[in-house]
């Protein structure tokens, strides 16, 4: 047997025997994966958390582990409960009042907003199931007027993604990076 390879194997139990080591802050390694559908054309990045593992694009960067920013969109990850998003859209309407009127009334307004084209926001919905990393997760892809809101969420392992994304595509490739989390068992001694 060569010498390298005796000590490998010598230093391998070592290893596996003690405590997994945890960063408090996702890291990215040299280690690459590939997106569930394998149609990137570059190998995703692997990030590494203390939990849990997911891959994001090879363009995409963070500034704090947690924040995931690639072109037309963001995503962030965190434990616990997903905080409640609102989709907010502010709209100026000119309604004619008589003078020394009061305020117009709500439906004045609705119908002065919905004859100058402002009317309340298109949205539709993508909520689906699914297995990701062995445990159920719930997916969803909310797009209003153009915007898209995506998220994932596992009540098992209370954690969560949240994505804004300017474009379809963007949101289903932040879809994808959600299929890619996979579950850090750690092993008892």
């Amino acid at each position: 047997m060569r010498p390298w390879a005796l000590a490998l194997i010598l230093t391998l139990p070592s290893c596996a025997s003690g405590p997994p080591v945890w960063t408090p802050a996702a890291r990215t390694s040299a280690a690459t994966c590939a997106p569930p559908d394998s149609t990137a054309a570059a190998a995703w990045r692997l990030v590494t958390t203390p939990n849990f593992t997911f891959c994001v694009p090879p363009a995409w960067s963070t500034a704090n582990g947690r924040t995931w920013r690639g072109s037309g969109g963001s995503l962030t990850w965190g434990t616990g409960v997903a905080p409640v998003r609102h989709v907010v859209r502010t709209v100026e309407v000119h309604v004619r009042m008589p003078p020394g009127g009061g305020p117009p009334t709500q439906a004045e307004v609705e119908a002065a907003a919905a004859a100058q084209g402002q009317g309340p926001p298109s949205c539709t919905s993508y909520r689906r199931s699914e297995r990701v990393g062995g445990r159920v997760a719930a997916l969803y892809d909310n797009e209003c007027d153009n915007r898209h809101m995506t998220g994932a969420t596992w009540a098992q392992a209370a954690i969560y993604f949240q994505g804004e994304a300017a474009d379809a595509v963007t949101a289903s490739q932040q879809l994808q990076v959600f299929r890619t989390v996979r579950f850090l068992v750690a092993s008892a001694r």
